[in-house]
């Protein structure tokens, strides 16, 4: 309901203002023009921001700010119909006199958002309700106060079904990688794109340097979370056709905060305060087992020995965020600024980011025809990684050998804590950032409209892993050529560009049906310039750059990838309740070979929102939209896969030459994903929520490396179209209001996706090792893992193995394990995905929420206890076999070939507390205290509590091999998600 509340004034006051009026006659007419109020919640009167207000028959446009409040001026007439429109709440109609300034709109939270406006995956603003593919939007200011999140990654995590956030590692400054309906490539990149406001953006997953576990940053998190307005995710080719080329893993739109025309200047602080630790850790890591000089068993509990030496292992990391930012707007122009500094430790000293981050978004509406807007964005900050993988305290810890615990290492394998924490080693990432972009939005016309936008993403990184030379107290741990030090540099320039052209010509073709015809193109550009320092042995203390270095070696390179698309879409409505569109894209990419010119993208589309017509009268379901779509996208191969390439080399005389490298193939073509999803948007009894969708991907022309005669004279494989995959999936979300009142409501939701993949064709050749155990094979899914299982062992009763048979393939008997073929064991990749929310409101300014999410049917390669089982032989089972499982010693005694080893392979199912808060909304008066207009507070707590049966420390945990890589999925040494509390305070004035 929107209603309209008029406060009293006392009458001396009101008489003061007459008189100023009548005193002043053209601010009487301006007061008259102008049309001002709030939007609130009718659930909690707290106001909303980012509620999109319009005024029938009227060019103006308004957006609530952070308090929620708007202001129209140049109104003209005596009573207007007012619009409010927020994603996530039902959409509000009020009749308002003109010259009112104390509206208030009420708006309710929405089961489906057909009047949502969506700008990813189509050429100009749309209502969802003439969508016909799925697509998600995520309210980020909402999302931010109930989690916390200190990243974008974060805001995603567990909100869009179908959407799998993937940790690599929980040291601080780490990233994920995503996927969107699973994987769909053999060989190419797995990352959905990414922009920022209608900007093609860096989107590398595995960024950092390139040793002891480095790789692990994203850039995505380099997008402070406080500027973010919302996320859009469209899935798949069907929906991607507008972005041709490279957008078959789906695409991720960051849409960010802008000021409104006609509101005072408004200034907001964040205020974030934290800690994190590692769980458990004297519990959840292992005692390392082995015998002392006597031959006895001993055991060795290095986490809790080192905290009884008053020399713990690991402390509390401290995290710390302020960002304020500022706006508002005139009807010359709008602006939102703002700048961000996180400073986060980690559980190591040597793990830490400080980032500051600027943000400015200006908009000149020159006129009601035209508008210019300008985003920019600018980045800066210091990554100490730490180390992990393999090297560095954890390593050390796990592998452990109590034979060495009367020596300097005190049990640990190479060196105790203090020598990683001593500043010789350090894995860094100096990153410099910006993101800027011009749009231009003309509407010459009543009918049509035309945008442009100009943009440049230019990330600046350098990367070093530093090894200083070593103090004696440090060099004792190792060999003299490591004691002297090295330096591993990699710096990077990475740019992208982005030229974006759509029109769009709407017209009323009769009373019942619409037309909307577009077309445009796009030109993107992304080059990356690298070089590479190499330097072995520093000659004293204090060197640290490669020229000091007794051996050095360097490397130069550049890439440049370039793409151009055309596209024309054609949409026709009837009775604004069914649509239909199609679309057409035509791409040609510089890495095409040179037999292959145009890549063409169809796409077909329908909705109907058939709650609408005059027939339904199912009053339970009082909204139905029904979805289908087709479409068709694609992925260009690496830069110079279809290039006939030469290597430089030495030849006679030492004389420079080259050598045949790769013989090319002029043929090479995009992997072509093409998709067919059916769906439907329900709302039931006006509080319910129901998005449902089923998918089937196919990727066809897949690109993988094929050998070639000798007799051709070059020496490598080459890059070849002829592999498919198949993937197919369910999509539901359910949200619902269970109980709606003025002193107490609670809301809940529940997402689950599946998703699964299987390669239909490898083209002849019969499997691709990825890494021991993954491999490629067909009618298995992407990357799964084939060991030798042991079906049948015994042993004596000391432990020792005497005899083994393994599985010898489909339907036939078990053989001996070493003449055994391999069997599938799994995949890595979960085929279900969800999460469950919950918010309970509490008299109207506290809310209680949780979210748990879960990832299920997958495997994980425990990596950790394969190397202290069968290469440290430092695990009790090991030490200890007498009575052991006879199938897990022949996995042990057999198991050094990394095939034999069925019973490291686990299932790495999990649900997971991921995020706990309760936020506090301040009455008025209190933050009028204060001077503040708003004020919250909000504790949260997240990573509390995993169920899982997997016996690592961590089964989201990922030994990232960077993008060289993507599909290596074992569990090595890498620092699990850590547990963080958070408290954080925002304040509006």
């Amino acid at each position: 309901m929107a209603i309209r509340s008029i406060r009293s004034a006392h009458p001396l006051s009101c008489l003061g203002v007459v008189l100023a009026l009548l005193g002043r006659p053209d601010q009487a007419r301006a007061q008259d023009s102008v049309l001002a109020g709030v939007v609130q919640s009718a659930n909690t009167s707290e106001p909303l921001e980012g509620a999109r207000l319009t005024i029938e028959g009227s060019p103006l446009v308004q957006t609530s700010d952070a308090n929620g409040r708007f202001r129209f001026s140049g109104v003209t007439g005596a009573e207007v119909t007012l619009k409010a429109v927020r994603v996530g709440y039902q959409p509000v109609t009020l009749v308002a006199r003109v010259g009112s300034t104390d509206i208030r709109l009420q708006l309710r939270e929405a089961a489906v958002r057909l009047d949502e406006i969506v700008v990813t995956g189509q050429p100009d603003s749309t209502a969802r309700r003439a969508v016909g593919n799925s697509i998600v939007s995520i309210d980020a200011p909402a999302a931010l106060e109930l989690s916390g999140a200190g990243d974008a990654a974060r805001l995603i995590n567990g909100r869009p079904p179908g959407v799998t956030i993937q940790p690599q590692s929980g040291k601080v400054g780490a990233g994920p990688s995503i996927t969107v309906r699973g994987l769909g490539s053999l060989s190419l990149n797995t990352q959905p794109l990414v922009y920022i406001d209608g900007v093609r953006v860096n989107n590398d997953v595995m960024s950092g340097p390139q040793s002891a576990g480095g790789l692990v940053i994203s850039r995505l998190n380099d997008v402070a979370p406080e500027d973010i307005q919302s996320i859009e995710i469209i899935k798949g080719p069907a929906a991607a056709t507008i972005y041709g080329t490279e957008a078959s893993n789906g695409v991720i739109q960051i849409i960010t905060k802008k000021g409104k025309a006609g509101t005072r200047p408004q200034v907001s602080v964040q205020v974030r305060q934290g800690t994190n630790w590692f769980q458990n850790p004297e519990g959840r890591i292992p005692a390392n087992f082995g015998f002392d000089a006597l031959g006895n068993v001993v055991s060795q509990n290095l986490v809790q020995q080192e905290t009884n030496r008053g020399t713990p292992i690991w402390k509390n990391g401290y995290s710390q965020s302020y960002n304020v930012s500022a706006s508002g707007g005139t009807s010359a122009v709008q602006y939102y600024l703002s700048g961000s500094l996180d400073d986060d430790d980690g559980i190591e000293s040597t793990n830490k980011d400080r980032r500051f981050a600027g943000h400015a978004n200006l908009a000149f509406p020159i006129n009601q025809q035209l508008d210019i807007g300008t985003s920019l964005n600018y980045v800066r900050g210091k990554y100490h990684l730490g180390s992990d993988y393999s090297d560095g305290v954890l390593f050390n810890t796990l592998y452990g050998l109590p034979v060495l615990a009367e020596t300097p290492t005190r049990g640990f394998l190479q060196a105790p804590p203090e020598a990683y924490y001593s500043g010789v080693f350090d894995n860094t990432q100096d990153l410099s950032r910006f993101t800027g972009s011009v749009t231009i939005n003309h509407r010459p016309l009543r009918w049509f409209s035309h945008r442009l936008t100009l943009g440049l993403d230019q990330t600046g990184e350098d990367n070093q892993a530093l090894t200083q030379f070593m103090p004696p107290d440090i060099a004792q741990f190792y060999d003299p050529v490591t004691a002297r030090g090295r330096l591993d540099l990699n710096r990077q320039d990475v740019a992208f560009y982005t030229a974006d052209y759509a029109a769009t010509g709407r017209f009323q073709l009769s009373s019942k049906i619409s037309s909307s015809s577009s077309i445009g193109g796009q030109y993107y550009q992304r080059r990356v310039d690298s070089v590479g320092v190499t330097g072995l042995q520093f000659p004293a203390p204090g060197f640290k750059t490669g020229n000091s270095t007794a051996t050095t070696t360097g490397a130069q390179e550049f890439v440049t990838n370039k793409t151009i698309g055309l596209f024309a879409q054609q949409q026709f409505g009837l009775n604004d309740r069914v649509f239909l569109t199609g679309a057409v894209r035509v791409d040609n990419n510089s890495a095409f070979g040179d037999n292959f010119d145009l890549a063409t993208y169809p796409k077909l589309s329908g909705a109907w929102v058939i709650s609408e017509e005059p027939f339904w009268h199912l009053g339970l379901v009082n909204t139905l939209k029904l979805r289908a779509a087709y479409g068709a996208s694609g992925q260009q191969p690496q830069s110079f896969s279809a290039l006939r390439t030469y290597q430089p080399s030495t030849g006679p005389n030492d004389q420079p030459t080259v050598t045949p490298q790769f013989v090319g193939n002029p043929d090479l073509k995009p992997e072509r994903g093409e998709e067919v999803e059916l769906g439907f948007e329900a709302g039931l009894f006006n509080r319910v929520g129901v998005d449902f969708t089923v998918y089937s991907k196919q990727t066809k022309d897949a690109i993988l490396l094929r050998g070639v005669p000798p007799s051709g004279g070059f020496p490598n494989e080459q890059f070849v179209n002829i592999g498919q995959v198949s993937n197919k999936g369910i999509e539901l979300q359910v949200n619902a209001q269970a109980i709606s009142g003025p002193e107490f409501g609670w809301d809940i939701g529940v997402n689950v996706a599946t998703a699964s993949n299987y390669i239909k064709d490898l083209g002849g050749i019969p499997s691709i090792s990825t890494f021991p155990p993954q491999s490629q094979v067909q009618g298995y899914p992407i990357g799964a893992y084939f060991i030798k299982r042991v079906v049948s062992a015994t042993a004596d009763p000391d432990g020792t193995l005497t005899s083994a048979l393994c599985d010898g393939g489909p339907s036939q008997a078990p053989v001996d394990c070493s003449v055994a073929p391999l069997v599938f064991a799994g995949t890595p990749i979960p085929k279900v995905v969800g999460a469950f929310t919950t918010t309970v409101t509490l008299f109207r300014n506290l809310r209680l929420y949780g979210l748990v999410d879960f990832k299920q049917g997958h495997h994980r390669f425990n990596t950790d206890r394969w190397i202290r089982c069968d290469v440290f032989a430092n695990c009790e089972e090991a030490v200890t076999p007498a009575g052991r499982d006879p199938k897990l010693l022949a996995d042990m005694a057999l198991g050094a070939d990394l095939q034999t080893i069925n019973s490291f392979i686990e299932d790495a199912g999990f649900f997971k507390l991921r995020e706990i808060s309760a936020s506090y909304t301040l009455p008025d008066r209190w933050a009028g205290a204060i001077g503040a207009q708003r004020a919250n507070i909000t504790v949260t707590g997240r990573n509390l509590h995993t169920w899982t049966g997997y016996s690592g420390l961590d089964p989201e945990r990922q030994s990232s091999q960077g993008q060289a890589a993507p599909l290596d999925f074992f569990d090595q040494a890498v620092t699990p998600q850590l547990a963080q509390f958070l408290t954080s305070i925002s304040l509006s004035f």
